[in-house]
């Protein structure tokens, strides 16, 4: 089952920043920018939510597992919970949802990752399945960490972007009828797909114009539906670098390109998703 997240709030106003795949444990984690976000989410007064992968967490019995690449002190499950619950405490009233992500379900049923950040930081509400939504200043937000790896496209970079925005869109469009806007992690990657904009001649009585629109949600049965092209699909990006760090990770054995550092940022004015940008760090 998904988690809903009714956030009941008189705000129709908002700015969130969409942070995942922040890997504490890891010594690919960029802690630094890690600290940064927090503060910058703290002096603008923005609220957050986490899309999962908060920890590296990875079990000794993963394929994975390398000691070498983990922070010292930072070995076990309890410290990279305990590192993570410090690191956003400053920012614990603002966060809207922390998502379970494949490095926390790897730790079920051994650890409950997600769980003891919620109750670390004293908000076990805020705990979320591997799909969650999120209801906040009366706009609609579907959460998938992800699981499938975006495909390499093709060998022009533009038609490379075009390809996976589209497979991103074509792999989130089906997962939810009511959502403004969807967002997945996992992939590392930091893409934004705004609604698209639609041109049509339209009649106005005893003439015709030709206009520039955005599809608008539907009422059917008494449910919004958000039509596929009027939705924003987003993938929310990473601060685990790749590269350069003293030991065989994992993604340099992939041969993955190293990933730019960063998160989106969702702009909400009169309840309405106004941006949704990505913030590189």
């Amino acid at each position: 089952m998904a988690t809903f997240h009714n956030i009941n709030s008189n705000r129709k106003n908002a700015v969130i920043y969409n942070i995942s795949c922040v890997h504490i444990g890891s010594r690919a984690c960029h802690e630094k920018v890690a600290n940064e976000l927090v503060e910058r989410i703290a002096d603008e007064k923005a609220y957050a939510t986490f899309g999962g992968d908060q920890l590296e967490g990875k079990p000794v019995r993963s394929n994975h597992f390398d000691p070498h690449s983990l922070v010292k002190g930072l070995e076990t499950i309890d410290q990279q919970v305990d590192y993570f619950v410090k690191l956003v405490k400053p920012i614990s009233k603002r966060i809207l949802m922390i998502q379970t992500g494949n490095h926390e379900l790897y730790l079920l049923p051994d650890h409950d990752v997600i769980g003891a950040i919620c109750d670390g930081l004293r908000r076990p509400e805020i705990k979320g399945d591997y799909q969650a939504w999120v209801n906040f200043c009366d706009v609609t937000m579907h959460f998938w960490h992800g699981r499938s790896s975006m495909p390499r496209g093709a060998k022009d970079p533009i038609k490379r972007e075009a390809n996976q925005k589209e497979w991103l869109k074509n792999k989130l469009q089906g997962l939810a009828g009511s959502a403004d806007a969807m967002y997945m992690a996992h992939t590392h990657h930091c893409l934004v797909v705004p609604p698209t904009e639609k041109y049509a001649l339209l009649d106005h009585g005893e003439d015709v114009h030709g206009e520039y629109f955005t599809e608008q949600p539907v009422m059917i049965n008494g449910k919004k539906w958000v039509p596929y092209d009027a939705r924003w699909y987003v993938n929310t990006g990473t601060l685990r670098r790749g590269g350069g760090f003293g030991h065989q990770d994992y993604s340099e054995i992939a041969g993955y390109n190293p990933p730019a550092i960063g998160c989106t940022k969702t702009t909400i004015r009169d309840c309405e998703i106004v941006n949704i940008e990505k913030v590189l760090l």
